[in-house]
Order: structure tokens, then sequence, then C-alpha cells
């Protein structure tokens, strides 16, 4: 499947294109739905506080840990019971719920979709395609 770069959102002065796909999650009965940036330099799935509270997630009683990125320091808790579902291809996903980020923030890495489909990034096309592994 041919994904075309969608503009990145929270940039006022000029577009950025970049890798992005619309995925749902879902936690108990609540959904979100939103588009998560695809990072090959991420080892993991990041979600914002604001989406884990559209979830019911009660991200707070988890316990913290600090890490670090090139924006700096951070404040994050795993959870490890949230579903995702992109173009009809639904896993179980861990993320890491980070305080102080953009609302709406998201982000696919290594450890979650990399491990089940093949992307390959076009950035002179300004596309990435994602083939889904087929599982029996």
């Amino acid at each position: 499947m041919v994904i075309p770069f969608s503009p990145l959102p929270d940039i006022k002065n000029k577009v950025i294109l970049a890798p992005m796909v619309p995925v749902s999650f879902m936690y108990k009965s609540q959904s979100f739905s939103t588009f998560a940036l695809v990072d090959s330099g991420a080892s993991g799935a990041v979600i914002s506080t604001v989406i884990a509270d559209e979830l019911g997630i009660v991200w707070e009683e988890l316990p913290v840990s600090g890490g670090f990125s090139v924006g700096g320091t951070f404040r994050s808790r795993v959870f490890d019971l949230l579903t995702a579902e992109i173009f009809d291809h639904t896993f179980s996903l861990k993320v890491n719920i980070i305080e102080g980020i953009a609302p709406y923030k998201c982000i696919l890495g290594q450890a979650d979709l990399f491990q089940r489909a093949k992307i390959t990034f076009e950035s002179y096309r300004k596309q990435l395609c994602i083939e889904f592994r087929k599982y029996n």
C-alpha cells in the first residue's frame, strides 16, 4: 500500500511533509483515531497524555521513568494493553505515554509497526510503502 507523505501538524510557517498513517487506538470500550508519524529512528510507540485521557487510561497511576531525545528530557509511562488498527490490520501495542508533548502526538516505531510490516520510505517520491505481513 502506497501512502503519500502528509503535512506535519503544529507547523505554522511552512509545510513539512512526513510519513504519516491513520491509526485508531482502542482500550476497553473507548477508541481514538488520529494520524501517527512513522519513525524508523524511534524504538517504539509514543502517545500523548491527551490521547491516553481520551482512551480512559489512568496513566497517572503507572510507574514513571525518565528518558531523553533530541528534544530534551521527558517523563514517560509504559502501557501495554492498547490495541491499534491501521488499514484494517489490528494488533496489540505497547506504548510510552509521554508527558508534555503536543496534545495529539503519536509516533510508531521499530518495536511495533516495523515488526508487523515491511516499510519502505521513498522520500524522493514523498511517499512510503507498507506491506503488512500475512499471519496464518
